[in-house]
């Protein structure tokens, strides 16, 4: 679920809500998560970075963490290459 989502400059942030299904005993964890987005310079294709952790670490400081990393996240096109590109032959390519 969508708790907020904003624009900030060139980089959107949405902050979410989710439920993980434990493996171990079939109960649902609540987690939050904080989701940065940009599209680089030059490039057609977005870049994100995703944090999370379950509502209770959230709640005790997680959040803060979380904030701090995704805020600093920052994403650059790589510098031109002179190397020419070529085809990798797969031995166990799949057709679709």
């Amino acid at each position: 679920k969508v708790k907020s989502s904003k624009v900030e400059g060139n980089r959107r942030y949405i902050e979410l809500s989710f439920s993980n299904l434990s493996q171990s005993t079939n109960a649902e964890i609540p987690r939050k998560a904080l989701l940065v987005a940009t599209i680089p310079d030059g490039s057609e294709n977005a870049v994100m970075l995703v944090g999370s952790a379950n509502a209770s670490r959230w709640k005790k400081g997680s959040e803060e963490s979380v904030r701090e990393t995704v805020e600093s996240f920052r994403a650059v096109p790589a510098p031109k290459s002179g190397l020419k590109l070529r085809a990798k032959e797969r031995a166990q390519s799949i057709d679709f």
